[in-house]
């Protein structure tokens, strides 16, 4: 018999993890690239990119013979194998006809192009002239001839988003330094763009037909991005003068209709493998999403009758019918490979569907679709190894991304599932998982949810996430207790979350936090339309939709096992409803709350929580009131003058007025004991109510009332009353009725007097404070509670029904993912109980005034136009504007060389942070990591900075428990 594992009962977030910042890194290479050597005669012979985070984030280019990272060698030799192209990157490397590679090196001083054979024998030679200012990247090689190789080139002779170049290029290696010959100019932003192929702003893709007669190559112009409004064009290599070679007789390559309007994505031309050695003609496949959703094309390419025309056919859908799936994922990079084929007739394929990214094969001569039953949920960078096999970058959902040699063998006869006979394994990102290190146990498995949202426009809508649940082998969280969540928001904005496995998030799952990964409208992988709806929406659709995700998994909504997007209609309805009764608290915080907290520290430990009465002391029924009793005090007087003149005889001489004066005084005394009813009411008027914790002592509880007038208290009374350490039992929010309408309570039980039973407290209950301040009164005050008291182990049915504590939502993202982090803090300042952005967007003004080339008109379309043209639009977008109204502790984590986000943004919010009476440490941190760009590399800073976050996250914004 077995024994049965004990787990112990520990509270969420506290647990004792396996995974710590250094496991985090240890053995962590990340793996960006795939390369196949041109001239290789065997299936076994692969190359790659890998990013060493021990070696201060250092790329290496390597190459193995035999499908193992045991006998590569690096071929590189101790450059920085990685581009700066767009600044983002990507395509650094390339082989040539002979197999020999091609890489640049990334150096803030230089930008080298390197030549190295593929055996590594001898060191890498520099080919290029030295020139600090001019970057390559995204090489395609010409398929005979050596020294003949295509590249994007990026001048930064003057380093301004306005005047930087970008061109495409041919490079001729037959000379040192290589030769090179522009094949398309770009333009600065003050030059004419042209219809043709030249004076473009963006060029990517620039690939050699097989026969190497014709050239393809995709384009684009500001303000668009390449995942929006694209060109294909495809043109005839003339290289008859070799000192002049040019491209001919270019032709644009465009779909006959649109379902999607005036822009059009084309992207990720490929060309097929021609069916004879020496075929004249080419067929060019590439991706475009005419349909809403990015599927797979074909075009036939062949010289035209005139000496320099492009003869292209009419493009044609690969699929017979649309599918709803996108084949390739956003371009952020450079030499993305998302399908390749194997042969004239056969396609391999990567498509969405979800966040999971699927790999199916696609038969040219009878064309369907069929989806390949693997392990991974996570694919990129496929490459061909020969007719039946190819390489990939692939992760599963519990374990980390590796590079592996896929074989097709047998695979019909397994019903097109992927066997472990089918995977070699060249070289795992990390070994942690495969080598024990870290338990499957331990490990969180990603599921994929949708719920309810609402557009800008008001309209009902659904939205996507992926979650992923706390999971420790030996801890278990209090029952009846939901566990704090992880919001983590992606960057881009127009990118994606995906379920792959990543280290950082088990970090957070094995310590009892859920993490949430919020694919907000405007992430791609879900069709075009989903993708629009960030258009002219940025810091609105997203906000709301991770606003919707906290909503949604803070209520019991959240617990079903059915999607919401399956759900009848009539459950829809009520899901939305409860979720719009739920959120009713933060609009009536935001717009009716009259009263203001007030959070001390007081010695020996104690705290002490003030709620003043902000509303008017005279409303309207008041003036009324007050009418009638002066009213009723003057017709007093008149009635007491009319007695006293009329009765005088009948009132003794001991009390009759003697003069006209003390007639007057017996009057005005009247009036005043008319009157002092009323006054006597209004003197009863709360004016704050507080809860005081006292370490040694208990919980003392305060009520002052006093009579308001002139914005002066008058006659000021205040009752107090200690409740007794050893009597408290909990203190937790609960729900009840009151002037017929539901209301949220802070609760305080404790022991009766006799021992037996429970009394309950309403904390504030004159005051009555919106569920979202009683939530932030909740999370100042439960950390401090004596250590008797069992918080975790009673709540209430609020917390304890959903899947995540509505009083614990925590949202942490970089770059764009940042900036959402602080629009939804500055915005709806009563939904999260904290945040952490890093390196993110403070100002969308000073982002499109300071950001690079590439994204530096990407706000325009975002926003709906230029901050010149709606500077109210950017201003009030910007959380650099609403930094006052943060109320939740906000930690901020930025690179000093960041060009993307400059490090002047953060710098700004923190000066409007201290602006508005915030204290470093308390309401906010802020640190700088010198040395880093947009995003850390350095595996110093990446420990530290996923250190700094659990800190902020423990201390400041959740409850201590004991």
């Amino acid at each position: 018999m077995t024994e049965k594992h004990t787990k112990t009962v520990a509270p969420y977030g506290h647990w004792q993890s396996p995974i710590s910042t250094d496991l985090v890194l240890q053995k962590a290479t990340a793996l960006s690239e795939v390369l196949i050597p041109a001239n290789s005669t065997s299936a076994a012979d692969v190359a790659w990119v890998e990013l060493r985070m021990s070696e201060s984030g250092r790329s290496a280019l390597m190459h193995s013979s035999s499908l193992s990272s045991d006998d590569a060698t690096e071929v590189s030799a101790g450059q920085n194998a990685r581009s700066g192209v767009h600044e983002y990157g990507g395509g650094s490397a390339a082989s040539l006809a002979d197999g020999s590679f091609i890489f640049t090196d990334y150096n803030p001083k230089r930008f080298d192009v390197f030549h190295a054979p593929a055996e590594g024998k001898q060191g890498a030679q520099v080919v290029t002239e030295e020139n600090s200012a001019i970057r390559y990247a995204d090489f395609g090689a010409h398929p005979t001839d050596t020294n003949l190789c295509l590249a994007v080139e990026e001048d930064h002779s003057e380093d301004t988003p306005s005047t930087v170049v970008n061109s495409i290029v041919l490079l001729d290696l037959k000379q040192r330094p290589a030769r090179v010959h522009t094949l398309l100019k770009g333009r600065k932003a003050e030059e004419q763009t042209e219809d043709g192929p030249q004076k473009r702003d963006f060029y990517t893709y620039p690939r050699f037909s097989p026969n190497g007669k014709f050239v393809s190559w995709i384009t684009w112009n500001h303000p668009s991005m390449p995942w929006w409004d694209t060109q294909l064009w495809v043109a005839r290599f003339d290289n008859s003068n070799p000192d002049e070679p040019q491209l001919a007789g270019a032709s644009l390559i465009k779909l006959g209709s649109t379902e999607t309007g005036k822009q059009q994505v084309y992207q990720e031309p490929v060309w097929a493998i021609p069916s004879h050695p020496n075929q004249e003609t080419g067929k060019l496949f590439f991706a475009c999403d005419a349909t809403g959703y990015l599927n797979l094309y074909s075009t036939s390419i062949s010289s035209s009758l005139t000496q320099d025309g492009v003869s292209v056919s009419t493009p044609i859908r690969i699929l017979p019918e649309p599918v709803e799936n996108d084949f390739i994922a956003p371009n952020w990079t450079l030499n993305n490979s998302d399908y390749i084929p194997l042969s004239p007739d056969l396609l391999i394929v990567t498509f969405f569907s979800g966040a999971k990214q699927n790999l199916g094969l696609i038969n040219l001569r009878r064309p369907r679709l069929i989806r390949l039953d693997t392990p991974f949920v996570s694919i990129t960078q496929l490459r061909r190894l020969s007719s039946t096999s190819f390489a990939l970058i692939a992760a599963r959902a519990d374990e980390p991304s590796a590079l592996l040699a896929i074989s097709l063998s047998a695979l019909a006869s397994n019903n097109y599932t992927l066997k472990d006979s089918n995977i070699t394994i060249i070289k795992r990102s990390s070994s942690l998982v495969w080598d024990g290190t870290i338990d499957k146990g331990d490990l969180s498995i990603a599921r994929e949810i949708d719920f309810p949202t609402t557009l800008p426009n008001g309209e009902k809508a659904v939205a996507h996430a992926i979650i992923f649940a706390p999971k420790n082998k030996n801890f278990v969280g209090p029952k009846g207790k939901a566990p704090p969540c992880v919001f983590n928001v992606h960057g881009g904005p127009s990118s994606s979350a995906g379920m792959g496995f990543n280290l950082p998030t088990q970090f957070w799952t094995s310590r009892g936090f859920m993490v949430c990964s919020v694919n907000y409208g405007g992430s791609t992988g879900y069709g075009r339309q989903y993708l629009q709806r960030l258009n002219s929406e940025w810091g609105v659709t997203d906000v709301l939709d991770c606003v919707a995700a906290a909503k949604f998994l803070g209520s019991k909504a959240s617990l079903g096992d059915t999607l919401f997007g399956e759900l009848s209609e009539k459950e829809k309805n009520e899901v939305c409803k409860e979720l719009e009764a739920g959120g009713k608290g933060e609009k009536e915080e935001e717009e009716e709350e009259v009263v203001v907290v007030e959070q001390h520290k007081l010695g020996g430990g104690g705290v002490k929580v003030v709620v003043n009465n902000t509303s008017s002391a005279w409303g309207s029924l008041d003036l009324v009131l007050a009418g009638v009793s002066v009213g009723a005090a003057v017709m007093a007087v008149g009635f007491v003058g009319n007695v006293m003149e009329n009765y005088s005889h009948c009132i003794p001489s001991l009390v009759r007025p003697k003069s006209l004066l003390s007639r007057y005084a017996v009057q005005a005394g009247v009036a005043i004991v008319s009157l002092l009813p009323y006054i006597y009411s209004k003197m009863g008027r709360v004016v704050s109510e507080s809860v005081s914790i006292l370490p040694g002592m208990g919980v003392q509880l305060s009520t002052r009332r006093a009579l308001s007038l002139l914005s002066r208290d008058y006659f000021q009374r205040c009752s107090s009353r200690l409740v007794p350490e050893d009597r408290m039992l909990d203190i937790y929010i609960g729900e009840g009725y009151r002037h017929f309408s539901i209301v949220d309570y802070l609760t305080l039980t404790t022991r009766t007097t006799s021992g037996e039973g429970a009394r309950i407290e309403r904390l504030f209950p004159n005051l009555l404070p919106r569920l979202p301040t009683v939530q932030r009164i909740y999370r100042f005050l439960s950390p401090h509670l004596p250590s008797n008291s069992p918080i975790d182990s009673s709540s209430s049915e609020r917390e304890a029904g959903s899947l995540a504590d509505p009083n614990a939502l925590l949202i942490s993202g970089g770059s764009a993912g940042g900036y959402t982090v602080l629009a939804c803090l500055c915005f709806h300042p009563t939904i999260f109980a904290g945040g952490c952005s890093r390196y993110g967007v403070c100002s969308l003004q000073l982002l499109a005034e300071e950001s690079h080339k590439f994204e530096s008109q990407y706000p325009f379309q975002l926003i709906g136009g230029t901050p010149k043209s709606l500077p109210k639009v950017y201003h009030d977008r910007s959380p650099i504007y609403a930094a006052s109204k943060i109320k939740a502790p906000i930690l901020l984590l930025q690179g000093s060389e960041d060009k993307v986000v400059p490090k002047s943004q953060a710098d700004e919010f923190v000066r409007q942070l201290k602006k508005a009476g915030g204290e470093q440490g308390k309401d906010w941190r802020y640190k700088v990591y010198h040395g880093e760009a947009h995003g850390f590399r350095k595996a110093e800073n990446v420990k530290d900075s996923l250190e700094e976050e659990l800190r902020w996250w423990i201390q400041r914004c959740l409850p201590v428990h004991n």
